[in-house]
């Protein structure tokens, strides 16, 4: 797997763009595909089934443009947007105190205080390790489901 926290997927296809989300829709709507989704003007989303679902399950999110030799599918593999935005917001709020930190005993050296509060520019910086290899871990448990939804978006724009 590449070190990518969010694979990317990018398809040039002969078909129309009506007709690859109708081909979505209706591979989606089928109660025997491995994948549940949706597709709508031009834009779809397609899932694992509801039962199949942990917090690590991978969605993909696709963007259909029409181009001049086609028409070009892109998507991103990654998280739902709650488990994305969560992790986003983790590592924001431990890089904003890592940082405030840092400053703050850098002042205090300055001014020749004691500057304990630096203690917790390394404890930030491992707490994001940790959340990164949490990160890791989630993506390595979703590897199948990952191979699933390019399979699925495969064989659903084969000419």
């Amino acid at each position: 797997m590449s070190a990518e926290l969010r694979p990317r997927v990018k398809i040039i296809s002969k078909l129309g763009k009506a007709e690859i989300v109708n081909r979505i829709k209706k591979k989606v709507e089928d109660p025997n595909s491995p994948c549940k989704g949706w597709a709508k003007g031009d834009h779809a989303l397609i899932c694992a089934p509801v039962n199949e679902r942990r917090i690590w399950t991978p969605q993909l999110n696709l963007q259909i443009d029409d181009i001049s030799e086609g028409t070009e599918v892109r998507g991103v593999i990654g998280p739902s947007s709650n488990v994305w935005t969560a992790f986003a917001f983790t590592f924001s709020i431990l890089g904003f105190i890592g940082f405030v930190a840092l400053f703050w005993g850098l002042s205090l050296l300055s001014l020749d205080s004691p500057a304990e509060i630096l203690w917790v520019v390394p404890i930030t910086l491992v707490l994001i390790l940790g959340v990164y290899i949490l990160a890791r871990i989630g993506q390595q448990l979703s590897l199948d489901q990952v191979r699933e939804l390019r399979k699925f978006v495969e064989s659903t724009l084969q000419d």
